[in-house]
């Protein structure tokens, strides 16, 4: 007969189901600081010395920012955007390419206590290791922390929560996944492609530049040692190109080159240009490669591409009007009436089938 008393303990401690269970913290986790300097580091070092990175950045300013931006409206939003102090027709282009390299925009906003006029700077992306938000909600940016000199470094005030004569700080993200407060570059899904191709066309140089070397052996029949170092001496100097050689049967020159088997190294360096493509979002021949496409099939391709900046450009175009609507607030104006249009480069046929 069994023992009543053990069966009870054995299904008192009985784990039903693991289902069951759940962590004791549900906030999403934010990626660590480590991770986003990395990859803001990565991004930063792509861009400054790699072609297609830099390219890559470059294009897609031209295409957001396109002809330029037209403001029209309210006095005192041309006064905030062409004020000596901003510069913002200027400026835009700088923070554009931020904001593709980096993924994100971090704008101080400065109040002059005179005349209550805002001045715009940036922060690096690469200075703010922590963003502090809301208990329950990540989207109620409160405070910004800046690594600076002072091992303590700088705290910044959102612009919900600094004084209006006080400066505050915006934050922008771009390609930002849910339940994360930082965003992620352009170039971030393709960082490994791009130092793939590096090293592939270094390679591919090195292999090139070893095809053409060859070096002298000179073999001499039956000779003694005090010879061999006599001639080692001799012919210490490597012979110009196109100098008479005059030796005896003794010596036997003979040229050796390098035994490199021929490959077609083609496919492979486009196969990397393709990822690095479709990575950015471009068809091969925006990256200067015409390969045999045709006028339409070029049209073809770059119909998703324009797509993709325009909605870049709308994402840019609503920053924009952003920070123009919180330097009004801060300076005690209402929302003003303003027109801000970021003119796209489009050809007429590429205009016409997004118009439809």
């Amino acid at each position: 007969m069994r023992n009543p008393f053990r069966r009870r303990i054995r299904q008192s401690v009985k784990v039903v189901d693991d289902a069951y269970w759940r962590p004791l913290q549900n906030a999403p986790e934010d990626r660590p600081w480590y991770e986003v300097h990395s990859n803001l580091k990565l991004a930063q070092t792509l861009y400054r010395t790699h072609p297609l990175a830099a390219r890559i950045i470059g294009m897609t300013t031209d295409f957001v920012i396109g002809r330029g931006i037209r403001l029209s409206g309210d006095p005192w939003v041309s006064a905030f955007w062409n004020h000596p102090q901003n510069k913002m027709d200027l400026r835009a282009y700088r923070w554009c390419d931020e904001l593709t390299r980096a993924g994100e925009l971090f704008i101080v906003l400065s109040p002059n206590p005179v005349d209550g006029m805002q001045y715009v700077r940036e922060i690096p992306a690469q200075q703010i290791d922590r963003i502090e938000t809301g208990s329950d909600d990540l989207e109620a940016e409160l405070a910004y922390h800046q690594l600076t000199d002072d091992p303590q470094g700088r705290n910044w005030p959102s612009a919900a929560r600094a004084e209006r004569d006080a400066q505050c700080v915006l934050h922008f993200a771009i390609n930002k996944p849910v339940g994360e407060t930082r965003g992620y570059s352009d170039l971030h899904q393709v960082a490994k492609w791009l130092d793939r191709y590096d090293q592939w066309l270094e390679d591919r140089v090195r292999i090139n530049r070893y095809k053409g070397a060859y070096l002298w052996h000179v073999q001499i029949e039956r000779a003694l040692p005090a010879q061999l170092e006599a001639k080692r001496a001799q012919y210490s100097r490597i012979p110009n190109p196109g100098s008479i050689i005059i030796s005896d049967a003794s010596e036997k020159w003979t040229a050796v080159r390098p035994e490199i088997a021929a490959d077609d190294a083609e496919p492979d360096g486009k196969a990397l240009r393709l990822m690095i493509a479709a990575g950015v979002g471009v068809p091969l021949h925006f990256l200067a490669e015409g390969e045999s496409a045709t006028r339409a099939t070029a049209r073809e391709m770059g119909t998703a591409t324009y797509r993709h900046f325009v909605h870049r450009q709308h994402v840019f175009a609503s920053i924009l009007r952003s920070v123009i609507d919180t330097a009004a607030q801060r300076a005690g104006r209402r929302k003003p009436a303003y027109e801000l249009h970021l003119e796209t480069v489009l050809a007429e046929d590429y205009r016409a089938g997004m118009e439809e």
